[in-house]
């Protein structure tokens, strides 16, 4: 999949033996780093027009939605760890997650690479909220007893190198939580190259199949697996699937902001538990092809 938006290239290519979907060239770290800070991630300007986005309309108000969600996910979560423990989010955006991670009794901490939602994070929640790559962030070992990712797995370098990191920080009966894509699940199919999660943010775009070699070849296993649960604004939901006449509609009769809960098909919520080192699979198969792409600045 090609196309130029907004003037910077995308480029996605697939590889033909394990299927893992890769961005080729990518952006460079340090352009990567000042992406994720800009104010047009947050709040693109170019909002009205879905095909040339290059972040969110306004995260802002997506958030709304977002900090509902929370709860359905640490109700999950308490399945299988209850709070008090320390719980780490990695990709915390505004903080809400965490903010309700704490109301519910665990110590809480974040990691995100934008500098901006870092700051906004600390002063709207008084946080303590880290900025930096989960792949190279130094973090204590067998530590946490919850770490979650939502929604920021693609956008990871080197997944193959943060699971590891992640997997080390953990108590050797904590929890790594996280939700991916499924690029090869029905509604992926159905929108092919207009899927939503090919974007300039998706380094690597996984299916179950790449995700569970990808844990496996560090040493999870999954626990739980169950399509994704949130609340969503019917304008996010148009947005998403770039449905620009909807989208339209709906602002004309005042229903853009109504949120509703639903089942996400093609969107996996995963709960995965360290196996033990003797039982660590080692992978011929998987190939982290993603480390290869070459890189390229923004303008």
């Amino acid at each position: 999949m090609r196309r130029t938006v907004q003037s910077l290239p995308l480029e996605f290519s697939r590889c033909l033996d394990c299927g893992l979907i890769y961005q080729t060239p990518r952006l460079t770290r340090e352009s990567l780093s000042s992406y994720f800070s800009a104010e047009t991630f947050i709040q693109d300007p170019n909002g009205d027009n879905l095909d040339e986005l290059l972040g969110y309309p306004d995260y802002f108000d997506w958030d709304k939605s977002y900090a509902v969600t929370a709860k359905l996910r640490l109700d999950r979560i308490g399945r299988f760890k209850r709070p008090p423990g320390e719980l780490l989010e990695i990709g915390t955006a505004t903080g809400s997650f965490l903010a309700a991670a704490r109301s519910f009794g665990f110590r809480v901490r974040g990691l995100d690479l934008s500098s901006r939602f870092a700051a906004f994070a600390r002063k709207r929640y008084d946080l303590n909220i880290d900025v930096g790559y989960v792949e190279e962030f130094t973090m204590p070992r067998s530590h946490y007893d919850v770490i979650c990712s939502f929604g920021s797995i693609a956008c990871w370098r080197d997944p193959v190198q943060a699971l590891a990191n992640i997997r080390e920080a953990l108590k050797p009966d904590g929890i790594f939580v996280m939700n991916h894509l499924d690029i090869d699940s029905l509604p992926g199919k159905i929108l092919g190259n207009q899927h939503f999660e090919y974007n300039h943010a998706s380094l690597v775009i996984f299916s179950r199949r790449t995700m569970r070699q990808c844990l496996t070849h560090v040493g999870f296993e999954e626990v739980y697996s169950q399509s994704e649960r949130q609340y969503a604004s019917f304008g996010r939901i148009a947005g998403y699937l770039k449905l620009k006449a909807i989208l339209k509609a709906l602002r004309g009769i005042g229903l853009e902001n109504v949120t509703i809960p639903l089942i996400v098909p093609g969107t996996v919520f995963a709960i995965c538990r360290r196996t033990p080192h003797s039982l660590r699979r080692r992978s011929d198969v998987f190939d982290p092809h993603f480390m290869l792409a070459p890189t390229m600045r923004a303008a």
